[in-house]
């Protein structure tokens, strides 16, 4: 047999062959380069759907640093308008309501409570308003990119203090979610604002020059009853005072028709303090008597009436809340009994007293009978009882009221109930004592034992101005002081947050 060999062909073949064995190959790593460009294309979406996120997280906490700044200018400019209240009550003249350092304390304390009230109250309320947004947003305009807030949650973080339960902060948290080719990544933020302690400044102070109404600490009979009368009406002085023009102590002069508890009614309406106003009058059964002059309410005013017309007719029982000076003689008619029942100090000051039956039950009031300055002898005339009971005080000048009346006295007059006696004498030999009416001194049994009553119940003043403060007299004046107010205390909006992935 013939073999024909022929190698031609054969190279073809193997072409061929490597050929067929390359594609394979190419294809084989093809296929891979794709898969990894998909893995990285996908990779890449995802990384855009953080950085989406993380660009959320951004705007939204720059937004709300932006939106603290105006919480804080808000809350300072309403700091300042309360404070505004409280410095316009200092200003003369000084109102009730602040005429304390107790009372002024007070208003800036409520003043703070009001503003971390009002602070909390508007952070909350953006975290809410943040909490309703529901569109997205496309930072490339795009459309492929977007983010979106899903929620916005705020929780007051509270410490305890001697107070109670305290809000030191509030806690923010933000839920935001990055889109980048329909594939979404979550993010949360989360940040700390916190409440200041205080709201005010007490030592950044703002001074505030005020007319004050102190009390004279340097009492004379004169002083008492060398008081000038104003000629100007009780409703001028009113509008004067209220147009901030009055200078303190106030003082005005009853007119006919007027009536003083119309008068203390308009002191009350306009937030004033009747204690600081003094009213003189020379008709005092027309002004400050109503159908009759019995339970009266002076309202802490003072009165002064003028010498000669001092007749309370019939009686003048129950009087409460009164400053009473008669610059002579009070005529009450057949009783003066149950002063001040209400349990409220009050004095009365006379130079000489008449009253045709009894005085008696005092209740918390200074009495006091001064005499007159000149020649004249003061009286005391009462019938029946004389008793001082229940806290008050009967203070006599026993260097200008009749011997006899005195001597009557010392027999007459009985006490109960912490009820006392004061006696000034610029004699230093002459005395006041309780006596019976042989002479003797009287006497009364304490814890089984005898006492002297005058012990007891009666002292001697060393001073006249002793004297006076003692038995409750005091005179007011005024001074021009200086009052600190605190100011708003600057707000940290500062706050550092953490994001979650």
């Amino acid at each position: 047999m013939k073999y024909v060999k022929n190698p031609k062909g054969y190279a073809l073949v193997i072409v061929l062959l490597i050929i067929v064995l390359f594609l394979g190959i190419s294809a084989t790593f093809i296929a891979g380069s794709l898969n990894h460009a998909t893995q990285e294309r996908t990779v890449d979406t995802s990384n855009h759907a953080v950085a989406a996120a993380e660009m959320g997280t951004l705007y939204f906490t720059s937004d709300f640093d932006r939106e603290l700044k105006i919480i804080r200018q808000q809350v300072s400019e309403q700091t300042q308008l309360k404070l505004n209240e409280l410095i316009n009550c200092i200003k003369a003249p000084m109102g009730a309501a602040c005429d304390t350092p107790n009372e002024r304390l007070s208003w800036e304390q409520k003043i703070d409570r009001e503003m971390r009230t009002l602070y909390i109250n508007e952070v909350i309320g953006k975290v809410t308003k943040l909490d309703s947004i529901t569109a997205s947003t496309d930072p490339f305009a795009s459309g492929q990119i977007d983010y979106i807030l899903e929620s916005a949650t705020a929780n007051k973080i509270t410490v305890n203090t001697p107070t109670g339960l305290n809000v030191n902060s509030i806690e923010v948290i933000l839920n935001i979610s990055g889109t980048s080719d329909n594939i979404d990544k979550d993010l949360t933020a989360t940040f700390n604002v916190k409440v200041p302690n205080t709201f005010l400044n007490a030592n950044e102070s703002l001074k505030v020059d005020t007319v004050m109404i102190g009390i004279d600490e340097d009492l004379t009979y004169e002083k008492i009853f060398k008081l000038t009368t104003p000629t100007k009406s009780c409703s001028n002085l009113l509008a004067e005072v209220l147009a901030k023009v009055a200078v303190a102590p106030y003082e005005c002069a009853s007119k006919t028709g007027e009536k003083l508890d119309a008068f203390i009614g308009k002191i009350k309406a306009a937030g004033l303090d009747p204690k600081d106003f003094r009213v003189y009058t020379n008709a005092f059964e027309n002004y400050v008597c109503t159908t009759n002059c019995n339970n009266l309410d002076f309202s802490g005013i003072s009165i002064v009436v003028q010498e000669g017309d001092a007749k309370a007719f019939g009686n003048m029982n129950n009087l409460i809340n009164a400053n009473l000076i008669v610059n002579g003689k009070l005529d009450a008619g057949n009783n003066l009994i149950n002063l001040g029942k209400n349990g409220v100090k009050q004095t009365i000051i006379v130079k000489e007293l008449s009253v045709d039956v009894n005085i008696k039950n005092l209740h918390y009031t200074n009495f006091l009978i001064l005499g007159y300055n000149d020649a004249r002898v003061a009286n005391i005339d009462w019938k029946n009882h004389i008793e001082v009971s229940n806290f008050s005080h009967f203070c006599i000048d026993i260097d200008r009221i009749s011997h006899t009346d005195l001597d009557e006295l010392s027999k007459e007059i009985t006490f109960s109930d912490s009820g006392k006696l004061s006696y000034y004498s610029k004699d230093p030999n002459k005395i006041f004592t309780l006596k019976k009416s042989d002479g003797t001194a009287r006497t009364t049994i304490v814890d089984g034992k005898t006492r002297n009553m005058t012990e007891l119940y009666v002292v001697r003043e060393d001073t006249y101005s002793t004297f006076l403060k003692n038995c409750g007299v005091t005179l007011k004046g005024t001074k021009t002081v200086t009052t600190d107010v605190s100011v708003p205390n600057p707000i940290d909006t500062e706050f550092e947050f953490d994001v979650m992935y």
